[in-house]
């Protein structure tokens, strides 16, 4: 894995081991030239929530946003490739349910959510950022899943655009008031 455009381009990053998939570069720089296209990214503040390496959240950086939160309930490679890089940023190691909790009063332009595979996180993360006000009034969250588990609860109105890359998916999601949000929280 490496940044693949920037001001850290070519940076080699550490990728967690195990049953990991991280975001591949072609996926990341199809992702990262819509967000550049549509403005999306240049001074914008961002969380990238399951970070792993930190790979979408350094890219971000890299290209140019203003500030990243990073939140994995283990961080040490994202500290291992922030510290490589020699980037300065916030990480908070915890479940992702409490660190949402504890930055519930944060408001960001930009949310990365690349959850472990085959889970319904993505549209828990999107719930609690209604839930909790995260988003800034013209942010997006950007929510990967399998494309064997397509996106149930999230109002089809505020995917602003979608993208499957094989066995991946990802939406780009406009907040929206929780009074409109379908579901439970």
């Amino acid at each position: 894995m490496r940044v693949i455009s920037g001001q850290h381009k070519g940076a080699k990053l550490i990728s967690p081991r195990g049953e990991v998939r991280p975001t591949t570069d072609m996926v990341k720089g199809s992702l990262f030239s819509m967000l550049e296209s549509k403005g999306l990214l240049r001074g914008k503040r961002c969380l990238d929530m399951f970070c792993g390496s930190g790979a979408l959240g350094i890219e971000a950086l890299s290209r140019g946003a203003e500030s990243c939160v990073f939140v994995d309930i283990d961080c040490k490679n994202v500290h291992a490739n922030l510290d490589k890089i020699k980037i300065t940023a916030q990480t908070v190691q915890s479940d992702f349910r409490r660190a949402m909790r504890m930055l519930k009063t944060e408001k960001f332009d930009l949310v990365f959510c690349d959850p472990p595979y085959k889970t319904d996180y993505a549209e828990e993360v999107y719930r609690l950022l209604v839930k909790y006000d995260m988003l800034m009034s013209s942010g997006v969250a950007i929510l990967e899943h399998a494309t064997d588990r397509p996106l149930k609860t999230v109002p089809i109105d505020n995917i602003i655009d979608s993208r499957v890359f094989g066995v991946s998916a990802f939406e780009i999601v406009r907040g929206e008031s929780e009074s409109d949000f379908c579901g439970n929280v």
